[in-house]
């Protein structure tokens, strides 16, 4: 199984640091216990609540895009960054999982005509 961040998932973890570090430091744990479970693909494309190590998160697949491919949203839940969204796409032929956006709730409405979901369209199709 392989975990990537893509660069625009890393540049808006870079900014999430600046605007609320502790939100960033909340997502870079969950993302972290997240790379080390050996039943990731499984929690990560379940809906629902899951634990990964001492992190809850709440899993949904991202429906408007579902034509479009495998793409899912989780949320830290109970800590700092729960109003912010992890973005990612799974693919299941080469049992990858790849984070493409980490965003405030406010700021993405899952809407396919939106900046942040043509940015993350865009990346999942160059993958």
């Amino acid at each position: 199984m392989h975990f990537d961040l893509h660069d625009h998932a890393v540049n808006d973890l870079r900014q999430l640091k600046i605007d609320d570090p502790r939100a960033a430091a909340a997502v870079l744990a969950a993302l972290e216990q997240i790379e080390a479970d050996p039943k990731v693909i499984d929690k990560l494309t379940t809906h629902g609540n899951n634990e990964v190590g001492a992190v809850r998160i709440n899993v949904k697949q991202w429906q408007l895009a579902k034509k479009f491919g495998n793409l899912w949203r989780f949320r830290a839940l109970d800590c700092p960054a729960t109003n912010y969204r992890v973005v990612y796409g799974y693919h299941w032929a080469t049992q990858q999982i790849c984070v493409f956006a980490v965003v405030h709730k406010e700021e993405f409405d899952y809407e396919l005509d939106s900046d942040i979901a043509r940015r993350i369209l865009a990346d999942w199709r160059a993958i």
